[in-house]
């Protein structure tokens, strides 16, 4: 009898246990979920940086591939002609472990195809890499470069900062980007969180995220000029990214990204904006390893 009385015992213990595991899984945050990175297939407007033209869209998608393995997939069509391909593969390991950055590919093509400049980095490999066409001339910066576990680049930032601000944390978080600077670099960056924001172009209250690129104490004498990424989401669409404010590339045209749905604004076409502005934080795009323009096949 003691013995029956014992193995129930022991049989109820297991059910509560497991009943915990479950109701924490359930309580997780849904970004944290290996299966739920954020990234379902959504089109997006591309704007002017100060938002007053129409210049191109943008479509991104989530790729499954081998061994784990997910890559977030952007197209940029440009009405200039411009387009972008980017590819951000990463790692999603079992249980609630955060994705983990494998590789990263950037193609920026030309309205005629022909290639203006490209960016790539390899974690396994251990590099980075920067090209520049000049009249049709690559120049190449490749280098050997430490990965920091917390390193992302191009669309895939948007991953540890829809976890963040999911995570109801406030404050400053540190984390590490690659990006062409011209060159190849593994930069610092510093995430704050405006939660309750509210954005011109998206409805609703918003959290707003900025990034800066961290030098410590030099923020201080050169914090002003700082350029600074921003990206807001929706916490009452289970904080969808619904847009950002960044540069196109180095030196390139600052772009605005709005999420093409029904619920945004009206908004018109227009012009191209000129090229000019600067900013060494990484622009929010995304795509797999490039396959050309039509025109360039």
């Amino acid at each position: 009898m003691q013995a029956e009385r014992r193995l129930n015992g022991g049989r109820r213990r297991s059910i509560a246990a497991l009943i915990a595991v479950f109701a924490l899984i359930l309580a997780m945050p849904p970004a944290l979920r290996a299966a739920d990175i954020g990234f379902p297939p959504t089109d997006y407007v591309i704007r002017s940086g100060d938002g007053a033209r129409i210049i191109g869209h943008a479509h991104f998608e989530l790729q499954d591939g081998p061994d784990g393995l997910r890559t977030v997939h952007g197209d940029y069509h440009y009405l200039n002609g411009d387009s972008d391909v980017e590819d951000d593969t990463i790692r999603v390991p079992q249980g609630s472990s955060p994705p983990i950055f494998v590789r990263f590919r950037h193609v920026f093509y030309n309205p005629d195809g022909s290639i203006e400049r490209s960016g790539e980095a390899d974690v396994t490999a251990g590099y980075g890499q920067c090209t520049i066409y000049k009249n049709g001339v690559a120049r190449t910066t490749r280098d050997q470069l430490i990965f920091p576990p917390d390193t992302f680049a191009g669309a895939a930032v948007i991953i540890p900062l829809r976890d963040y601000v999911m995570s109801g944390r406030t404050g400053q978080r540190v984390f590490h980007v690659f990006n062409c600077v011209p060159g190849p670099k593994v930069l610092k960056v510093a995430l704050n969180v405006h939660r309750r924001a509210r954005w011109t172009y998206y409805p609703g209250n918003l959290v707003e995220v900025e990034l800066k690129p961290d030098f410590g104490w030099l923020n201080i004498v050169i914090g002003p000029f700082l350029p600074t990424f921003r990206a807001w989401f929706d916490p009452a669409d289970d904080w969808f990214f619904t847009g950002s404010r960044s540069a196109r590339y180095y030196k390139g045209i600052n772009i605005m990204l709005i999420r093409a749905d029904r619920r945004a604004p009206a908004v018109r076409g227009g012009a191209p904006e000129p090229r000019g502005g600067e900013s060494p934080v990484p622009a929010i795009s995304a795509a797999p390893i490039p396959t050309p323009p039509a025109s360039s096949r």
